[in-house]
């Protein structure tokens, strides 16, 4: 079941639309009848003006159903109820100054504009009705819009002081508005705990330690077996049995042999005479 809020706010734009609708028809309904002049240049701009406004507030009420899934946050309506709310008041200042408040109405046929008739239907008290119709209605929306604006930018500054950031990302549809600090930090987990345990805390602690009875069969912790002595290697050459390697390398203490080739080896016979004596 929708909240008191949002139904109070679906009425509220539901009553803006429907008189949006009215002060459109008329202007568009003047539009069709007189002729353009210095006179009617209110008659375009209540066109643009209901259009616009129309289109903003259709948007917030029908995307306020969807409750969970509404994209319109709360600074998007803000600045939507702020745009509507600026150009019906611009309108109302507009038909409340305009010189064609108190203009009489003539109407003359296509083939003779010389000679007014009376046109059935429309005169110039219908006018004059169908303008105050519009002043009133475009000052109706002005005061409708900007309550709804003032009340959800009190309401959000609010929650927004209270240590609510996210109230400006939500949807208005499903921000709880009328609820405490407290209900609203009901549903999140408590902050994180970054500080220091206290002496009093580990004081309790042990003292819970030290009440425990000393009676308890506890299983006995079995001992260790004394590990044996690690024997270092000695200055023999090579470890013995029990002796750990210690990167030891063999190395000999006599030179060896040297090789030898014999006369023997030598087949060809010295052709330059490498073993003669020189010359004298």
């Amino acid at each position: 079941m929708p909240s008191v809020f949002n139904i109070v706010r679906a009425c509220i734009y539901a009553a803006v639309s429907v008189w949006t609708i009215i002060v459109l028809a008329l202007a568009v309904h003047l539009h069709s009848i007189l002729l353009s002049s210095d006179l009617t240049r209110f008659v375009p701009l209540a066109i643009f003006v209901c259009s616009a406004s129309l289109l903003l507030i259709l948007a917030l009420l029908g995307f306020g159903f969807w409750r969970d899934r509404n994209p319109i946050s709360t600074r998007v309506e803000l600045a939507c109820l702020g745009l509507a709310g600026i150009l019906w008041l611009s309108l109302g200042a507009f038909l409340a100054s305009s010189e064609a408040d108190g203009a009489d109405v003539e109407c003359f046929s296509a083939s003779d504009a010389s000679e007014p008739f009376n046109m059935p239907g429309f005169d110039t008290e219908t006018y004059h009705a169908q303008y105050r119709v519009m002043e009133a209605f475009s000052f109706f929306n002005v005061i409708l819009i900007w309550i709804v604006f003032f009340v959800l930018l009190f309401m959000a500054i609010r929650h927004h002081r209270m240590g609510n950031r996210t109230v400006w990302i939500s949807s208005v549809t499903a921000f709880p508005w009328f609820a405490g600090p407290k209900e609203l930090r009901r549903g999140k987990l408590p902050d994180p705990v970054t500080a220091k345990r206290s002496h009093s805390h580990r004081s309790h602690r042990s003292q819970t330690r030290e009440a425990r009875p000393k009676d308890v069969n506890a299983p006995p912790v079995p001992e260790k077996a004394p590990m044996p002595p690690r024997r270092l290697p000695s200055s023999r050459s090579r470890p013995t049995h029990n002796e750990e390697p210690q990167h030891v390398f063999w190395m000999p203490h006599s030179s060896p042999p040297q090789a030898h080739l014999p006369e023997s080896r030598r087949t060809r016979g010295d052709r330059f005479a490498r073993d003669a004596s020189p010359r004298r």
